[in-house]
């Protein structure tokens, strides 16, 4: 068993940033357009971590007629428009989250991002943020044949990275992230300030951490521990 970590896997909203706010606003924006009532943030929160479609079918379930698949391909559509051009009006990085990558990076350390969010809209949000740089590989959800919570999504990222499963590590804050993480049969972190829809403690995480300050150490704890 390796005594060290190569790669980090990183999810992208609730993760590294903080991105509900946005996508509340673009979710809205084709629900006006539609003649439905908007949704508030914490109702699109708990929507979050599946993908762009299944966002948009809950979003028009619980504003009235869910639509026909055309009209779901439809408000989609829309809806990557709209977030694309406003990829990060309200979004905000996590707390500690450009000095965890700076030590990362310079400590050697390869970076990807494995996220369910659309092709699409990833690329606009991450060069918004300034998150540009930092990571080798980016892998959206409806970019690849499997996506989280399969664990194939994250076994993709690990293998463009050039890196074993085993000296890999995913970084996520939700079930679809952990579970896909044991899925792959990696070591997992996950952040307790996202928007998992399960309590933290059924997760099934190796560890848990409250901010990004404590990664760096946890990481090493984990290694050394020889937790998997």
């Amino acid at each position: 068993m390796t005594t060290s970590y190569q790669a980090l896997i990183f999810d992208l909203d609730g993760t590294l940033i903080d991105s509900a706010p946005d996508v509340c606003a673009s979710v809205n924006r084709v629900l006006e357009a539609d003649g439905r009532r908007p949704l508030i943030t914490a109702e699109v929160t708990d929507m979050i971590g599946w993908g762009g479609r299944a966002l948009l079918e809950k979003a028009l379930a619980v504003t009235g007629d869910p639509g026909t698949p055309d009209d779901i391909d439809r408000a989609l559509e829309n809806f990557l428009t709209t977030y694309a051009e406003h990829p990060a009006d309200h979004t905000t990085l996590f707390p500690g989250v450009i000095d965890a990558l700076e030590h990362f990076k310079a400590a050697g350390v390869k970076m990807a991002i494995c996220t369910n969010k659309p092709k699409a809209t990833t690329p606009p949000v991450i060069t918004a943020m300034g998150l540009d740089g930092y990571f080798d590989v980016i892998l959206s959800g409806d970019a690849v044949p499997h996506k989280k919570p399969d664990g194939r999504h994250v076994l993709l990222c690990a293998e463009q990275l050039g890196v074993t499963p085993e000296a890999s590590v995913m970084v996520g804050d939700s079930e679809n992230d952990i579970y896909a993480a044991i899925d792959a049969g990696i070591r997992s972190v996950c952040v307790t300030f996202g928007y998992a829809h399960v309590p933290l403690a059924d997760i099934g995480a190796d560890v848990l951490i409250d901010h990004f300050d404590d990664l760096a150490g946890a990481l090493d704890d984990l290694f050394k521990t020889g937790a998997s």
